[in-house]
């Protein structure tokens, strides 16, 4: 099977409406969906967070949406239970650690392999590079996180969010440091691999 990975830049909902119509084209109606809002943890209310995807992806007919908050509440074979997997922006470095310590890395990881269809959007999408220092310019590491690298579901890639034309400087210092080819995604665009 096929795995299918949207990634979108961050921003409101107004910016990343085509990737998600893209997304949503995806999911069969009704279908269900996993959100996983967890790299806003003490950031924003989770409930706060479930109304606004609920209203954001309502006018594309995706109405069966599940939130969970905590990993370490719920086993990886769960997962198939799902159509798709949402895993929402904020802090990119608590995100991985709380992947990391459930071993929801790997979980993920089997999902996709198995045709399993998951959306990035801002944290979530950097997740889903080679390795999270992309962010480390917008994002604190108040938790003390070693390690960096990301899922490495979208293969070679780190992922750079937010983009703006005066992060080229920045990237390319990274670059140069790291030895990594960046996929850099603004706030009004996305990408889809397949």
């Amino acid at each position: 099977m096929q795995e299918k990975i949207a990634l979108a830049g961050g921003g409101s909902a107004k910016d990343s409406r085509r990737i998600d119509e893209v997304f949503a084209s995806w999911i069969a109606p009704n279908a269900r969906i996993l959100y996983l809002p967890i790299a806003l943890r003490g950031i924003r209310p989770f409930d706060e967070c479930l109304k606004w995807i609920r209203t954001t992806f309502l006018p594309l007919n995706i109405t069966n949406v599940e939130m969970w908050t905590d990993l370490s509440e719920h086993q990886g074979n769960e997962l198939f239970e799902f159509a798709a997997v949402y895993i929402g922006g904020g802090n990119t470095y608590s995100l991985l650690a709380q992947f990391l310590e459930s071993g929801f890395d790997r979980h993920l990881a089997e999902f996709a392999s198995h045709g399993g269809v998951i959306y990035g959007g801002s944290a979530g999408a950097a997740l889903l590079g080679e390795d999270i220092r992309t962010v480390s310019h917008i994002d604190d590491n108040s938790i003390g996180l070693n390690e960096t690298r990301g899922l490495n579901l979208v293969k070679g890639f780190a992922v750079w969010v937010h983009y703006q034309p005066q992060d080229d400087e920045l990237i390319y210092e990274y670059q140069g440091k790291y030895n990594q080819s960046v996929l850099a995604i603004s706030e009004r665009s996305g990408v889809v691999f397949e």
